[in-house]
């Protein structure tokens, strides 16, 4: 119910104030390195301009929305593991969500690593959704769709 309410707040006030900078927020790119001859390392990076932010993908129940990456299903990829996060995570309480939330400023890595069943190029499908904040504002929750060849 709170993440509800906050959307709807969020999409009512701050909408109406943003700069335009502010919807150009967050870059993301997306890339594979090749690790041996089946396992590469998929990167979904995102590069945010100062002040603004991204969440966790783990953030706390009735916190702000986490950043959700989502693979399209393709039998002939094999995701191993769990994605992981490199970047400079900051924890801090936010009064507005009565819960430590946790967050990026400047760069985040989403590392996934995956095999590869048959042996023609691949590519890996997705989207990757999340909420662009200040300590001010924050965005609605956008989303990105993704392409990444397997080679």
């Amino acid at each position: 119910m709170q993440r509800c309410l906050l959307l709807i707040w969020i999409f009512t006030f701050h909408v109406t104030i943003l700069p335009a900078q502010g919807l150009d927020s967050v870059e993301w790119n997306f890339t594979s390195k090749r690790l041996d001859d089946k396992t590469y390392e998929v990167r979904i990076s995102a590069e945010m301009e100062y002040p603004w932010h991204i969440y966790s993908q783990y953030t706390k129940d009735g916190g702000p929305l986490p950043t959700d990456i989502v693979f399209t299903d393709n039998p002939a990829i094999e995701l191993e593991g769990e994605i992981k996060e490199e970047g400079g995570l900051i924890e801090k309480y936010e009064e507005l969500f009565m819960v430590d939330t946790s967050y990026y400023i400047g760069r985040v890595d989403f590392i996934q690593r995956v095999k590869v069943k048959k042996e023609t190029p691949q590519v890996l499908k997705g989207s990757v959704t999340f909420m662009a904040c200040t300590d001010k504002q924050g965005l609605t929750p956008q989303q990105v769709e993704f392409n990444i060849k397997l080679n």
